[in-house]
């Protein structure tokens, strides 16, 4: 099992470039594609991770942020106003993406396995061993 497979967050940029490694694809294509994921089809991205606040607080630490739910029923995205709109400026206009603009952007693990699964795409072997792989 790989050392990258118990981790449980990563930051925006670095799931596209190991994702674009093993896809064999250019970091930008993916980076669309997850960019796309995020405004339209509901995959979680935080700027703030709940595990670090102190209970009962919620510190903007400075950085405008947006709160949204990308569908009926999904979690709340809380994230910089600025990534929220490079990353409309992705998937809107094609702007090129800016990894420095998705510095604080993360995933957890569990919310790339929804959009993953729910979206039909075979779970990434640099995050998920074979058997989640396989469906065990």
């Amino acid at each position: 099992m790989l050392l990258s497979q118990h981790v449980e967050s990563y930051r925006f940029w670095e799931v596209v470039i190991q994702w674009a490694q093993e896809r064999l694809q250019h970091e930008h294509v993916v980076a669309r594609a997850l960019a796309k994921a995020v405004v339209r089809d509901g995959l979680r991205v935080q700027s703030v991770d709940a595990r670090w606040l102190t209970p009962g607080t919620f510190e903007l630490r400075g950085a405008p942020l947006v709160g949204y739910v990308a569908g009926e029923g999904m979690l709340p995205v809380f994230i910089r106003a600025t990534a929220l709109t490079h990353l409309r400026s992705i998937v809107e206009r094609a702007a090129t993406p800016q990894p420095e603009a998705l510095f604080e952007e993360f995933m957890a693990k569990q919310d790339f396995h929804v959009w993953l699964t729910r979206c039909g795409f075979v779970l990434p072997a640099f995050w998920f061993g074979a058997e989640a792989r396989r469906g065990g």
